[in-house]
């Protein structure tokens, strides 16, 4: 008997061993991450703590049009063009004027919203000033939404649910402050 106790204990050994392998190597990867959702908003972070640098990701869905995209992608090394609106060719010319509204009031400058060479469909809010203008305005808003012309010419307006922004703003703040570093505002920072 004592033997086979020997043996069911070896056994259970072994087994919380293999268990406990793939959680320590897990734990070998050079940077935190951190994927959460608020409300209408995902958020996906990557800190290296090595480099003490941090990339995150906001998105939401359109509500009007769910391929539609609402992005804002931080980091703590380059300026990545701040909010993207990303929306289907058919919804909206980019070429033309669009305007973003919040809180049933258009925000100024007018056309803040620029196309965006590196993704199609998408306008991205390039001016650092005028982001953290944009920001500041939407972050208690219900919604916002981005109107302008159809390839046909219509008036076409795609909508942006903003509940669960400011949780996910804040909570990539606090992800950001475990680094110690500033995120990145200067369009020419590398």
């Amino acid at each position: 008997m004592p033997a086979l106790r020997h043996g069911q204990r070896l056994i259970l050994a072994l087994a919380m061993l293999i268990a406990a392998v793939p959680a320590a190597m897990a734990d070998t990867r050079p940077f935190q991450e951190f994927d959460e959702t608020f409300k209408s908003w995902k958020l996906y972070c990557q800190l290296w703590t090595a480099t003490r640098q941090v990339e995150c990701e906001l998105t939401a869905r359109g509500t009007n049009d769910r391929t539609a995209r609402l992005v804002w992608l931080r980091s703590t090394e380059k300026w990545r063009e701040g909010l993207r609106f990303r929306v289907s060719a058919e919804a909206l010319d980019l070429d033309k004027l669009v305007r973003v509204w919040a809180d049933r009031a258009v925000f100024k400058p007018d056309a803040p919203c620029k196309p965006y060479r590196f993704e199609t469909n998408t306008c991205a809010v390039t001016d650092p000033d005028i982001n953290r203008r944009m920001v500041e305005r939407i972050a208690p808003a219900p919604e916002v939404s981005i109107v302008g012309q159809s390839p046909a010419g219509e008036k076409t307006e795609v909508r942006f649910p903003l509940a669960g922004f400011r949780e996910a703003l804040e909570r990539s703040d606090a992800i950001r402050a475990m680094s110690g570093r500033p995120w990145s505002t200067r369009p020419d920072a590398d």
